[in-house]
C-alpha cells in the first residue's frame, strides 16, 4: 500500500471523525418522540449518517482494491471480506455490515424509513464507526509501520 493510498484512506477517516463529531452533538437532543419535529435537522442527521456509512464503504473498497482482493459485489460483502481478510474482527464486520446494509434503504428508500432505528444509531451505533476507525488505523500501523 502505498503513502498516497493511506493517506486517501486517513482523509477519508477524517471526513468520518467530523461527521461522528456532529452526530453525537445531535444525539445528545433527539429522542424518538421528537426527532422529527424540526425536518431539516432529520434529514440533515439521516444524510450525516448515510455519507459515515459511505465513508466506511470507501475505506474498504481502497483496502480491497490495494491488496488486489476480489471486488465484492455488494457494500455489505466488501465490510464482510475485511472481516475475512483480518483486517477486521470478523464479528465486528458482521456488526457493521449491518449498517452499511441500512445505508441503500437511506439512499434509496427502499421502504419507510423507520425514526427509531435512525435514533438507535444516534444512540447506540455511533461508537461502531469509532471502533472502524480504530480497527483500520491498527491495522496500517501493524501492517505498514511496524
Amino acid at each position: 500500500m502505498t503513502k498516497s493510498i493511506i493517506e486517501t484512506i486517513n482523509s477519508k477517516i477524517g471526513k468520518l471523525q467530523k461527521n461522528l463529531i456532529l452526530l453525537k452533538k445531535v444525539s445528545q437532543e433527539v429522542t424518538k418522540e421528537n426527532i422529527k419535529e424540526d425536518m431539516l435537522k432529520y434529514w440533515g442527521i439521516e444524510r450525516g449518517i448515510q455519507i459515515s456509512i459511505e465513508c466506511v464503504i470507501d475505506i474498504a473498497n481502497i483496502i480491497i482494491s490495494s491488496l488486489g482482493l476480489e471486488k465484492p459485489d455488494t457494500y455489505r460483502e466488501t465490510v464482510l471480506l475485511l472481516g475475512k481478510s483480518n483486517i477486521l474482527p470478523e464479528n465486528f464486520a458482521q456488526n457493521i455490515s449491518n449498517m452499511v446494509s441500512f445505508r441503500n434503504i437511506l439512499v434509496h428508500d427502499y421502504m419507510k424509513i423507520d425514526e427509531k432505528v435512525i435514533v438507535d444509531i444516534l444512540k447506540n451505533h455511533l461508537d461502531d464507526f469509532v471502533k472502524y476507525i480504530h480497527y483500520i488505523n491498527k491495522w496500517i500501523e501493524e501492517n505498514y509501520y511496524s
